[in-house]
């Protein structure tokens, strides 16, 4: 009897604590805080629109001094794309490949942070938005569904400045027959 009692005292105990409300306000990190809803739209947006290969809208989307980087390193070995210019054109010549005939992105998951601290790894201060989606793209007459973790991050002028790539690569390079990234590299 003394043992129920004491289990039953345990159990009010541990409902008690893992049901009070957790605020907004108790959740605290020097680094970050949630960042208004209108970036992960924006960075959706953007998103789209390179798959709808719509360059004009999406170029009115991203800083002159944007960054694209691919997944195939750490944050000094990865490959880069520099520059407005540089980024569109490669996009142009990627959608231009007759293996590819489309892409769409969806599934989306998308997470705004205002990282305000000095966060490591090379992480610059500002608003990012860190999305979880699905990319399937129709190489050579058959889909391929990539799923994608990409960091947006946006200027002040809320204009997308960097892109930050993370998935593998593995089946489109074997989908498309040939590594895309090496070619880049070869011509720096």
């Amino acid at each position: 009897m003394k043992t129920n009692l004491q289990f039953r005292l345990l159990l009010a105990l541990l409902l008690t604590s893992l049901t009070a409300p957790l605020m907004a306000q108790d959740i605290k990190n020097a680094l970050f805080r949630i960042a208004p809803a209108e970036y992960a739209t924006m960075a959706e947006k953007s998103m789209n629109l390179l798959a709808a290969a719509n360059f004009d809208a999406w170029g009115a989307m991203l800083a002159d001094n944007v960054e694209f980087d691919f997944p195939d390193g750490d944050q000094n070995t990865r490959t880069k794309l520099k520059g407005k210019a540089a980024v569109i054109a490669w996009w142009k010549k990627y959608r231009a490949m007759p293996a590819v005939k489309s892409m769409t992105m969806s599934e989306f998951n998308n997470m705004p942070i205002d990282v305000t601290g000095d966060a490591k790894g090379g992480a610059t201060k500002g608003i990012y938005v860190i999305s979880y989606f699905t990319n399937t793209q129709i190489i050579n007459g058959k889909p391929l569904g990539i799923r994608m973790n990409f960091s947006t991050h946006f200027n002040a002028n809320k204009k997308i400045d960097r892109y930050t790539s993370y998935y593998d690569r593995t089946q489109l390079v074997k989908a498309l027959g040939r590594n895309m990234l090496e070619e880049v590299k070869a011509k720096k």
